[in-house]
């Protein structure tokens, strides 16, 4: 990639790795994005405790402001509250105290970044276009934000007594939060086209995908994937010759994993097929409440692991699974995990519909349900234990669908839109 923009771009980002949520790996590849278009890239962040609020590492103990290197990025790091990141208050306090950190430090960090180029504010959800704008007016740069989930509308999987307010609240905040930007940029182009219809923002909206780096999801053997997760204790002893069905990831009620555990009941009989839950999140006591009500021995739950073990756990699978809220705002969703399945050339079975289901359907790489189609997710599961070849196949076009979604291409269309907006 030719280094056209020899200078300083500042990433605004709550979650960052080692955490390993979907938002994490998310802005390391916008990270990656802007250093692979020229850019030296600094990276405002929390300290890593999600989802538990915990931070870990005793490197930041004691400490409440840390920069470290993290090649090729500098990251800038302070301490969040320990609270769980569950619930709307909860998630609240968390998001007020990142941008409250952000803005207090802002001087300090600023001493520490010199001249920045571009601000690229990514999360938490609105509250980053806060911290976005004022770093780009005081660093008088070109300020994009990211609306990586459309909020408030995505909160119709959380309704509450007071959803209506938040919903009307949440909608006026997001307008003043389209209005500010150099640039937008959403995940999809149902995403994109839902922005411009709705908010109708002066900025141009772009679809940029979320993206994969190959080197950091290698495809693996099945077999030794296994051989080793068994080895370290992480997979089951039992599931060593089993026909694995995979989820990994957050379990909250906009990925209504209970689908699957609905299919664990009815695959009982079937003793070759396990299906996997890896994965934390407010909806996994629910699904230990159905593991237990059902007897479901071929379905297993099982904790988070460390980012790095992500590709042998998706490459130890037979079939991995996306799962998403059947409301029509999900339609624009493509999480994290599609991008990390594709890359270790796992056929996919998508819960879903929208434009995700358009990808697995038209580039055959999987097939794709309905949520609460039960019966019909169980004769997928069936139909691609017994067909290898089908499965060859899948494994075949993904490899050759990743081509679209690497992060050597997603830079050059974001280059193409710094080359366009930054003429204007």
């Amino acid at each position: 990639m030719d280094i056209l923009f020899n200078s300083i771009a500042l990433l605004i980002s709550m979650y960052f790795p080692p955490e390993t949520s979907g938002g994490s790996t998310h802005a390391w590849n916008r990270a990656m994005v802007l250093h692979k278009v020229g850019y030296s890239v600094f990276v405002i962040s929390g300290f890593p405790a999600y989802p538990d609020g915990k931070v870990l590492d005793p490197k930041y103990k004691g400490k409440f402001f840390y920069i470290e290197s993290m090649q090729p990025f500098k990251v800038i790091r302070f301490r969040l509250l320990p609270l769980k990141h569950t619930g709307y208050i909860k998630r609240l306090i968390l998001f007020l105290n990142f941008v409250f950190l952000a803005i207090f430090y802002m001087p300090k960090i600023l001493k520490i970044t010199g001249k920045v180029g571009v601000v690229y504010s990514l999360a938490p959800i609105i509250f980053s276009s806060i911290i976005g704008f004022l770093y780009s007016i005081f660093t008088k740069s070109f300020f994009v934000y990211e609306a990586a989930d459309l909020w408030p509308e995505e909160l119709v999987v959380f309704r509450t007594f007071f959803t209506p307010i938040i919903m009307l609240f949440g909608k006026f905040v997001a307008k003043i939060s389209y209005a500010i930007p150099d640039v937008i940029v959403t995940i999809s182009g149902l995403a994109a086209e839902h922005i411009i219809k709705e908010y109708k923002p002066k900025a141009s909206v772009y679809d940029i995908p979320i993206g994969v780096d190959p080197n950091i999801y290698p495809r693996l053997s099945k077999y030794d994937s296994r051989v080793d997760l068994i080895k370290k204790k992480i997979l089951p002893e039992q599931l060593g010759n089993k026909f694995i069905v995979l989820y990994s990831g957050l379990i909250s009620n906009a990925q209504r994993i209970e689908n699957l555990a609905d299919a664990a009941n009815k695959l009982k009989d079937e003793k070759e097929i396990a299906i996997l839950i890896f994965g934390e999140g407010e909806g996994k006591q629910k699904l230990e409440q159905l593991k237990l009500e059902y007897n479901l021995y071929n379905f297993y739950l099982l904790p988070f692991q460390p980012r790095h073990m992500m590709p042998t756990i998706i490459s130890a699978a037979d079939v991995c699974t996306v799962l998403l809220s059947s409301e029509p705002i999900f339609d624009i969703a493509l999480p994290t995990k599609f991008y990390e399945y594709l890359a270790c050339c796992k056929p996919i079975i998508g819960v879903c519909r929208g434009e995700l289901a358009n990808i697995i359907n038209s580039s055959n790489i999987g097939h794709t349900v309905n949520a609460g189609d039960a019966i019909r997710l169980v004769s997928i599961i069936k139909e691609l234990r017994n067909s290898p070849a089908l499965l060859q196949t899948m494994e075949n076009n993904s490899y050759n669908t990743l081509k679209i979604f690497s992060l050597d291409s997603i830079s050059s269309k974001f280059l193409h839109l710094l080359k366009k907006e930054m003429k204007r």
